[in-house]
């Protein structure tokens, strides 16, 4: 090997072990600010990452005939890559479950409520369908006339009038009654989405606890391994009411502008 090789080498075995050093810095400093369950997928990128040191470190002594050439850099190459791809995974997995279940609030027009309602439920199982407004069998009408068939949704009217179906529960219009019923469907069912329709409807609370229901709502669904959107027609909101609710969302859908 020549000198000049030698140099570049051992130049950049150097700059990758410096590298090392401040990302190992990086990912510790992550550590400790995330929960536990991002914290494992960080654990593997340092574990790998310390192997990357390590291997460096040994390229350097052998370039600089510090140690005798031996298998430690291949070794250490073999452990850095196993805990690099595991700790992408792992972080791959939690923030793939993250945004499933990540809870949604839809702003929509009367105008555009039908239309938006029925792009939001036609690719979608396993739906509990939270009606504070019009009753079962209004929803299921206008479900009917876009061709979506609902017999395999859980239905929950808190509208104020009786279903009789099979799959449909009268639930009382208030907060209480509403989270308590919504938590025994989602523990007994397969529930994957849970759609709430809509949140100016709900009655018993002054405008300004709305966004507390909400909020107390939404983790109660995420809680249960759902995704959760609620639907809130602009007609029937303050700015201030859509501003705290989507400060309390993952996401905020429509194009409506308030």
């Amino acid at each position: 090997m020549s000198m000049d090789l030698l140099t570049a080498s051992g130049l950049l075995s150097i700059i990758g072990f410096c590298f090392g050093l401040f990302t190992i810095g990086i990912i510790f400093a992550i550590m400790k600010r995330t929960k536990s369950a991002i914290r494992q997928g960080f654990g593997f990128l340092l574990i790998g990452m310390v192997a990357f040191v390590l291997l460096e470190t040994f390229k350097i002594f052998e370039l600089f005939l510090i140690l005798p050439q031996t298998i430690a850099p291949e070794l250490f190459t073999i452990i850095f890559i196993f805990f690099l791809v595991i700790g992408l995974y792992k972080l791959k997995t939690l923030i793939k479950s993250l945004s499933d279940f990540g809870q949604a609030f839809l702003i929509t027009s009367k105008d555009k409520y039908e239309s938006k309602l029925v792009d939001l439920v036609k690719n979608i199982r396993g739906i509990c369908y939270l009606t504070l407004e019009e009753p079962y069998e209004k929803m299921v009408d206008v479900f009917d006339l876009y061709g979506i068939d609902t017999s395999g949704f859980q239905f929950l009217d808190a509208s104020g009038g009786e279903c009789n179906a099979k799959n449909c529960v009268t639930v009382k219009n208030n907060p209480s009654d509403i989270k308590g019923s919504l938590d025994r469907i989602l523990k007994e069912k397969d529930i994957k989405c849970v759609i709430v329709d809509n949140v100016s409807a709900v009655k018993n609370i002054e405008k300004f606890e709305m966004p507390l229901f909400i909020q107390d709502t939404a983790s109660l669904i995420k809680s249960n391994g759902a995704q959760g959107f609620f639907i809130g027609k602009i007609e029937y909101l303050d700015k201030q009411t859509i501003n705290d609710i989507s400060m309390l969302m993952d996401r905020v859908l429509g194009d409506e502008k308030w």
